[in-house]
């Protein structure tokens, strides 16, 4: 069967895609990369090839296993259709470990899955402590806290520390590291560095039987690879295996985790032009947004072209000079005037809180220690119309601070108090919730109440009762004590309510809001909208901004982010900017040939 007889839909760019020889599919914003894949995943299972697609995200992994369900046997084994890390888990780390005589390993996505008490290292003095997750590997097999991951409150607190208690606080986190490890339990960055540790090594059977089990690998967004993920495909490649990339290289988000351009584009340089396909009509977005997303490209050598059937749309790209409830009123405004409901628009930023403060009030949470911020912050974030990501992420806020409430050491008998290896501070979710006999939505069924409750709560000491009333009829439920000082971790600090009562009192600005979710670029990545209103930040003081490298064609993570953001729009695109930034925006959309409209948010 030919390609073409396959897939008699592709476009001629996207058959070019399925070539034998292809080593890079790059493909810009709205080009129909995942139908693409499927193609070729279905393609290759029709020549009876075992093949595997491997994506960062779970929610790309459901978009192409439910494309790929009419297809026999391809979603299941010998073929793999997962996550990267799931795949390099399953057939590397956890055999291996398994078969030098370890207990099956335990991964976390970070450091940030533990509980209250073990992922916070506090200092034997008192006082604040450093997440876990701020920690950075050392040569030698050591870690310490890289202060530039510090955010604002936590780096003040560091600073207030002796050098004395800066070194207790690294002692502590890398010794913490090491029990860890050394119970096999691993975050996302360690599997993926001991994996590439076992596929080095010479003569390797692990990747003897991944050749023999695997004669492809597609990996999506490979623009987001850091150098341990660039070189664990490497091994892949250099053993053998067809090893396919997908990328869009402007979609490149991620330099906090040391993902970097210049990989993609020492990568592409190796390749030979028939190796690399281009896919750069896009079927999404208007020609004005085309336009102005192809003046944001920085790595990417092709313009992004527009469908000639695209449904349609404004013929400009709509500007708002403004800031915070005033511009946010102004852009859900034209997004009405185009006849876009709430539920059809999304408002986002490079951060969360910039896109908040475009339709809701309030102020940021203060930043501290206490138990009761994060949970008062993660049930406002519920109450407040963040994105599903967000909402997620808080929900899971909320469960993991009822599951630290549980006094564990009660039920661990032979083991000693901090020990990794015990039950209860071994902090898997699964094994708290065997333990507590309850299944995942009985725990969900938990936060639902909070946030019913937190309805109610007229003052701080209502909320501290309500609060201690759910814990305590749970745990009455699950048969397991409570951490004895309780009561302590329900004190809420003034600061704290003060935070409680601005993000949830009058945080609607207006009916046009019901509906919109807001949240961070990051968020939205893969993701496409009728509507999107795009905060563009304030200049910070003497650091280069967004708009200085769009208009000076230098190649940066914000200018990337702004990209990511603006391709999600279908229909409208609304960028929201100060007034300070009004002259240089209108220079540059002027200069590069893209139609908008001005409003000033009055």
């Amino acid at each position: 069967m030919t390609r073409q007889q396959l897939r008699p839909e592709l476009t001629t760019q996207q058959q070019t895609a399925l070539g034998a020889q292809i080593r890079l599919i790059e493909a810009g914003p709205g080009a129909g990369k995942t139908k693409t894949v499927v193609a070729r995943l279905r393609l290759q299972a029709a020549a009876g090839k075992r093949i595997a697609l491997l994506s960062f995200t779970n929610a790309a992994v459901n978009v192409a296993r439910s494309r790929c369900r009419d297809v026999p046997g391809l979603l299941e084994p010998p073929n793999f259709i997962g996550t990267f890390d799931a795949f390099f888990h399953r057939y590397v780390l956890t055999p291996f470990i398994m078969r030098a005589g370890g207990k099956a390993p335990t991964y976390l996505t970070s450091w940030d899955d533990l509980p209250h008490s073990q992922r916070i290292v506090r200092p034997k003095s008192g006082g604040a402590g450093v997440p876990l997750s701020r920690f950075e590997r050392q040569e030698g097999g050591t870690w310490t806290v890289n202060e530039l991951r510090l955010p604002r409150a936590e780096r003040f607190a560091w600073g207030e520390l002796s050098d004395w208690g800066r070194k207790d606080i690294n002692d502590v986190g890398s010794a913490r590291i090491k029990a860890l490890h050394d119970a096999h339990i691993y975050d996302t960055n360690e599997a993926r560095r001991r994996a590439l540790t076992v596929l080095m090594v010479e003569d390797n059977n692990c990747l003897k039987r991944l050749v023999t089990r695997f004669q492809e690998v597609i990996v999506d967004e490979f623009q987001d690879c850091d150098d341990i993920e660039y070189k664990l495909l490497a091994c892949l490649k250099d053993a053998g295996i067809h090893v396919v990339m997908v990328a869009d290289p402007d979609q490149a988000i991620y330099e906090f985790r040391q993902s970097s351009t210049g990989l993609y584009e020492k990568f592409r340089r190796d390749l030979e032009p028939d190796e690399v396909a281009s896919l750069t009509t896009c079927f999404r977005s208007t020609p004005a947004i085309c336009s102005l997303v192809t003046s944001l490209r920085s790595v990417g050598s092709s313009a992004i072209v527009p469908d000639t059937d695209h449904s349609g749309g404004p013929e400009v790209i709509h500007v708002v000079v403004g800031s915070k409830l005033k511009a946010g009123h102004a852009a859900l405004g034209i997004a009405r005037q185009h006849g876009i409901t709430g539920a059809e628009t999304r408002v986002i930023a490079h951060r969360r809180a910039d896109a908040r403060a475009l339709i809701r009030a309030g102020k940021q949470a203060p930043g501290g220690v206490s138990q009761m911020e994060d949970l008062l912050s993660a049930l406002a974030e519920l109450r407040s119309g963040a994105d599903s990501r967000g909402r997620l992420a808080a929900t899971r806020r909320v469960e993991a601070l009822i599951l630290s409430q549980f006094a564990w050491d009660a039920e661990v008998a032979a083991e000693p108090k901090g020990s990794y290896k015990s039950k209860g501070n071994l902090v898997a979710r699964a094994d708290q919730l065997a333990a507590l006999k309850i299944e995942p939505e009985q725990l969900r069924v938990e936060v639902a109440r909070l946030l019913q409750d937190s309805l109610t709560w007229a003052d701080a000491k209502k909320c501290k009762a309500s609060v201690r009333a759910i814990y305590e009829g749970f745990a009455a439920a699950c048969h397991i004590d409570l951490q004895p000082d309780v009561g302590r971790r329900l004190l809420i600090p003034p600061k704290v309510w003060e935070f409680w009562q601005s993000r949830t009192e009058g945080m609607l600005v207006g009916s046009e809001v019901e509906g919109v979710r807001w949240g961070h670029v990051h968020g939205v990545k893969g993701e496409e909208f009728d509507a999107v209103v795009l905060h563009i930040p304030s200049r910070p003081g003497a650091a280069s901004h967004v708009l200085d490298d769009w208009e000076h064609q230098e190649s940066s993570e914000q200018r990337r982010v702004m990209y990511v953001g603006a391709s999600r729009a279908r229909k409208l695109l609304v960028l929201v900017v100060p007034p300070g930034l009004r002259t240089q925006i209108e220079r540059i959309l002027t200069n590069s040939n893209v139609p908008y409209a001005l409003t000033v948010a009055n």
